[in-house]
């Protein structure tokens, strides 16, 4: 099963991010499952599952995304992935760096380039909205990035994590 993990600069709207999904993986928008926080409708059977959670801050919603085994020929990596979605999207899509600190992502923009990025979240200072939303902040970016203005343009170096 390939799993996902983004986090998105603009709240966009469900049946957008089910056309994205559904051309990422190669799948029809019907086999695509999209639930909010509430959870209310799940259709366990879809071919993907995506959990969608709202933010606060610099960053808008966060997507924890499951594309079943049975989905042929296997789905793009993640770091391909995000940049097919902020491309089709038009916005910017973080993704987990591997092997280093929970803060270390990587930003694909719309206009197709990847650059490190930290990001706080609300267990790093950030708390929760008064809607008690988490509260995400992009820190800093190695390139600026137009649709992250806030975060500082510096040179990320985070340590690697011993096994």
């Amino acid at each position: 099963m390939a799993a996902y993990t983004f986090l998105t600069v603009h709240r966009l709207p469900v049946a957008a991010m089910v056309v994205a999904l559904a051309e990422l993986v190669g799948v029809t928008a019907a086999e695509v499952d999209i639930a909010d926080e509430s959870g209310r409708h799940r259709d366990w059977a879809a071919a993907v599952l995506c959990d969608r959670m709202s933010l606060a801050g610099d960053l808008a919603l966060a997507w924890d995304v499951h594309v079943s085994p049975r989905v042929g020929p296997a789905p793009p990596p993640e770091a391909e992935a995000a940049l097919r979605l902020a491309a089709r999207l038009g916005t910017t899509v973080l993704h987990p760096a591997d092997g280093v600190r929970p803060s270390a992502y990587w930003a694909a923009t719309p206009d197709g380039f990847r650059t490190r990025a930290r990001v706080l979240d609300g267990a790093g200072g950030g708390g929760k909205d008064v809607d008690g939303r988490p509260v995400f902040t992009a820190d800093a970016v190695e390139k600026a990035v137009a649709q992250l203005p806030r975060a500082r343009v510096e040179r990320i170096v985070e340590a690697r994590q011993d096994g």
